[in-house]
């Protein structure tokens, strides 16, 4: 177990009499604030799949160039960490594809046919064809607020059409917009984390000529905790590809997959449902890490660490606040994505689950919601 020490930021304060200025005269200013530096501890990698095919290429590689240990064992265990980490990204990607085939493609198949029905008999018939394959796809002519739409239709729809077209989860949009903004900050955490991770080990991580040089000892124990200080660029390559792309890319087909599959999910309590299902494909990694990974491995995992994103940061209020962004980031994909509604007019987002969506189902829907949900 590391120091605690060892593992806080160190404050440093930059006083005034660095500058020439006496004790005297800086306690005479009230008005004066010293300026605060923080500097901040390595990192320690997260104990996952990735996290220990990063530990295994630097750590045995490094233990290979040194000649320290069996060579046997050091191909071994990074035979065993890439055959994990290629086993989940295969597990990822498969899963994916099946989600988008089996589970995301009939929901939206499902949605378009209950959204062209609403749209066929709310406007009497009078609609545009906008898709004819591979489901029929009409919109009403003029939109809600147009001639044409005539709110009584509702009720010529059958019980089950009705419950199809107001369970449309762009009928509710702030609880829709709510559920895909959580959705989307899981994602953006798992992108957050990849980033840090490709500062710290591409960008921040100096440069070598050999992996003689990669670790340094970091609690001033022989065979304790290491530090990733230099990696050569033929490692840095293999990282790059081998881990941090497929991490980002895995999550970023998530972030579309699940946006896509919530919008399609034709009802509210399957909308929260399906959104903790999805995670299940992000936490793969850490399921096959603690299922399969040796003991030795995971101390060797737990005492390495790469350097911070950022070795120093000034105190500032980009360095309290800044992080918020990741949720502004989120707040915006999730606008852009399905669109958003105002007083008389809609814009259309990115989603292409319902097509020229008019937004003309919550209002028409406000009763039949009030009755079916009253407790």
């Amino acid at each position: 177990m590391r120091d605690f020490d060892s593992r806080s930021a160190k404050i440093e304060a930059s006083s005034h009499a660095d500058n020439g200025e006496t004790d005297s005269e800086t306690n005479g200013n009230d008005d004066d604030f010293e300026a605060l530096e923080c500097e901040w501890p390595n990192v320690e990698l997260e104990e996952d799949i990735f996290g220990l095919s990063i530990c295994s290429l630097t750590r045995d590689f490094w233990l290979l160039a040194t000649k320290k240990g069996d060579p046997v064992n050091r191909y071994s265990r990074v035979l065993t960490s890439f055959t994990l980490l290629f086993g989940c990204l295969a597990i990822q990607i498969f899963l994916l594809s099946q989600v988008k085939r089996f589970v995301s493609a009939k929901a939206v198949h499902d949605v378009r046919i209950a959204y062209d029905k609403f749209e066929n008999i709310m406007y009497d018939g009078h609609t545009t064809i906008f898709a004819e394959k591979p489901t029929l796809e009409r919109r009403g002519i003029g939109g809600e607020f147009g001639q044409f739409f005539n709110k009584t239709n509702f009720y010529k729809l059958s019980d089950e059409d009705q419950a199809s077209a107001c369970r449309i989860p762009l009928s509710q949009p702030l609880f829709f917009w709510v559920v895909l903004f959580v959705w989307s900050l899981v994602c953006m955490r798992e992108i957050r984390v990849t980033k840090e991770l490709f500062q710290g080990l591409i960008t921040n991580t100096q440069t070598c000529d050999s992996m003689q040089n990669a670790l340094e000892d970091e609690d001033g124990i022989e065979g304790g905790a290491f530090v990733i200080a230099r990696l050569t660029v033929g490692m840095k390559i293999a990282l790059t590809f081998l881990v941090i792309l497929p991490r980002f890319g895995i999550t970023a087909y998530l972030l579309w997959l699940g946006c896509r599959w919530l919008l399609a999910t034709n009802n509210f309590a399957d909308l929260i449902l399906n959104s903790v299902a999805l995670e299940f494909i992000l936490c793969l990694k850490d399921v096959l890490y603690l299922a399969m990974v040796p003991r030795r491995s995971q101390l060797d995992l737990a005492d390495t660490t790469i350097k911070p994103p950022q070795p120093k940061e000034p105190e500032s209020l980009a360095a309290f606040t800044g992080t918020v962004s990741w949720g502004l980031v989120a707040a915006a994909w999730v606008t852009c994505y399905m669109g958003f509604r105002g007083f008389g007019w809609h814009v259309n987002g990115w989603q292409q689950v319902l097509r020229e969506y008019q937004w003309d189902v919550h209002n028409v829907c406000t009763q039949w919601v009030l009755e079916r949900y009253a407790v």
